[in-house]
């Protein structure tokens, strides 16, 4: 017997996945230089510049975030924690939004300098 509403949510966090990835990726754009990384050594801060090809790895969590996320749902079903399984895939769009959100803001800030 198939559980609908687990199935129903298991498309909605691949389609936000893919909806997320889709945004992310069409607002990167080819630069020198864009993204900015942090690193510290216990004190003082130091900022970097890296390749813009490191942007992909944004769409790259999306993608892999929503299907660990399916799988882990259909574990979860398989041995009857159905509403763990709800539950993980409620906080799986969560994550997705959060990172889109994220990845859009570090686009914004290489598109600025």
């Amino acid at each position: 017997m198939v559980d609908r509403p687990l199935f129903w949510l298991s498309i909605a966090v691949i389609g936000v996945g893919l909806i997320s990835s889709l945004i992310v990726g069409l607002n990167i754009h080819a630069s020198d230089v864009t993204v900015y990384s942090r690193y510290t050594a216990f004190g003082e801060a130091h900022f970097y510049k890296s390749h813009w090809q490191y942007l992909l790895l944004f769409v790259l969590f999306n993608l892999l975030a929503s299907f660990a996320h399916v799988v882990l749902m259909a574990k979860l079903q398989q041995i009857e924690r159905r509403q763990t399984a709800l539950m993980l895939g409620w906080i799986g769009i969560i994550i997705l939004v959060v990172a889109t959100v994220y990845a859009l803001l570090v686009i914004q800030l290489g598109q600025a300098a």
